[in-house]
């Protein structure tokens, strides 16, 4: 189902600086009498309609009505070189959970208690406070040739993000320079926000604020470079397609919201190998088959291999990091733990 390439990109590829903004939300109606009376009783009826309406609308996109697993249980290795002695810690992480995801279990915080610093995929606080680092990262997401993302997708899929962005307070005029696959992801967060109790900053962002409160080291495993190139990674044909998908998949925000459930609890129960994205090319299009393969490579299968150089480096080192990266990144069969154990590490699964 569609649902399991939309929690690829969430859980593969880093994205917590993609809202461009989000504005304050305005509205209202206009009462059609002057009379005091009149006035009230309509204000009264309208109130009334909005709370039936926000009621159901709640009831539809609450996470938590349909994700099962209550206590969160992730995924974690311990990762061993025998000929050092030297350990490593690796955790899947999604960058959003349901509001019910913290506290984390013991297994998890005991590690973090007695690591001397966190390393996730990019300390995305760090951007968020550093204008030359943002303006780097915004600056490699725009068109350089002069063309706008109307050049690179359909007028038709154009005016349908355009709109939804737009309605859920992600659209200005500076859009349209951004490419497509920044569109893309910014339409995944716009619908993935549209849920109830869902929390935007995830574990990473939790360690993240941890980490700087309690002192500890925060090491990158990752570039802005490399995040970009995730972001830039999809060819037009698929990125419009993408867009797409992920507008019309939120028609109903009960499916939508039951489907990113599921895989919530396949991360918080630790079914990590369910997440796998490689048989998801065949519920696309068969004319977009090579792009959507080309496009893990960049996004998913290429940065598994980089990521684990970096645990590699860290074993060698003896450095004592919590190693944190999204969950796909483990799924599967070529996930960083199993390329870690292909390199003659001892790769546990942490009960």
């Amino acid at each position: 189902m569609y649902s399991k390439r939309i929690i690829a990109v969430l859980a593969a590829v880093s994205c917590a600086v993609c809202a461009v903004s989000c504005t304050g939300r305005s509205g209202g109606g206009k009462v059609g009498s002057t009379d005091p009376a009149a006035v009230e009783t309509s204000v009264q009826q309208e109130t009334e309609t909005a709370a039936a309406t926000e009621a159901a609308s709640a009831a539809e996109n609450d996470i938590n009505a349909y994700a099962t697993v209550k206590e969160a249980t992730p995924a974690m290795w311990k990762v061993t070189d025998e000929n050092t002695g030297h350990e490593l810690y690796m955790l899947g992480t999604m960058h959003m959970v349901t509001d019910d995801t913290f506290p984390l279990p013991d297994y998890i915080m005991d590690v973090y208690e007695n690591c001397d610093g966190i390393a996730v995929e990019y300390d995305v606080n760090s951007v968020m406070s550093d204008f030359e680092q943002m303006k780097d990262f915004y600056a490699k997401l725009i068109y350089s040739d002069g063309t706008t993302v109307k050049d690179h997708i359909s007028n038709e899929t154009y005016e349908k993000a355009k709109a939804f962005m737009a309605e859920n307070m992600f659209y200005n005029n500076m859009m349209d320079s951004y490419n497509a696959g920044f569109w893309e992801t910014e339409i995944e967060v716009a619908a993935m926000m549209k849920m109830k109790n869902i929390n935007e900053k995830g574990v990473d962002a939790a360690f993240l604020s941890l980490a700087e409160k309690d002192g500890k080291k925060i090491v990158n495993v990752e570039s802005l470079d490399i995040q970009a190139k995730a972001l830039n990674a999809a060819t037009d044909d698929l990125a419009d397609y993408m867009i797409k998908q992920v507008i019309d998949s939120t028609e109903d925000m009960s499916v939508y919201t039951e489907s990113f459930a599921r895989q919530y609890d396949l991360w918080a129960s630790g079914d990590i190998d369910a997440l796998d994205q490689s048989n998801v090319e065949n519920e696309i299009p068969k004319e977009l088959n090579d792009d959507y393969a080309a496009y893990l490579d960049v996004v998913l299968y290429g940065r598994n291999e980089r990521m684990a150089d970096k645990a590699e480096e860290f074993l060698k080192n003896g450095d004592n990091y919590f190693f944190m990266v999204g969950a796909a990144h483990f799924a599967g069969s070529r996930g960083v733990d199993d390329l870690l154990q292909q390199r003659g590490y001892k790769v546990e699964r942490v009960a």
